[in-house]
């Protein structure tokens, strides 16, 4: 006890340590990783998709797939970067 006043006390604050940090890290890159698997099976359902009904839109929709499967993937490799 110090002289004269009241003791001391110190908060315990969880978001302020090095493992909440690094917990947090690693479930956003997980929560990714799983949204790019989801792409990928998007465009292999895509791909299915085209060939067995064959329409004018089907390589719009396959383009488009491919699009959103690189951005998710790409968006892993900006938050490795980031994080």
């Amino acid at each position: 006890m110090e002289r004269g006043g009241m003791p001391t006390t110190t908060q315990l604050n969880l978001f302020d340590s090095d493992a909440a940090l690094m917990v947090s890290k690693g479930v956003i890159l997980l929560i990714l990783i799983f949204y790019a698997v989801f792409a990928l099976i998007v465009v292999r359902q895509v791909d299915l998709m085209s060939k067995t009904l064959i329409t004018k839109i089907s390589p719009y929709v396959k383009a488009a797939a491919i699009v959103h499967a690189g951005f998710a993937i790409g968006l892993i490799i900006l938050a490795w970067g980031i994080l």
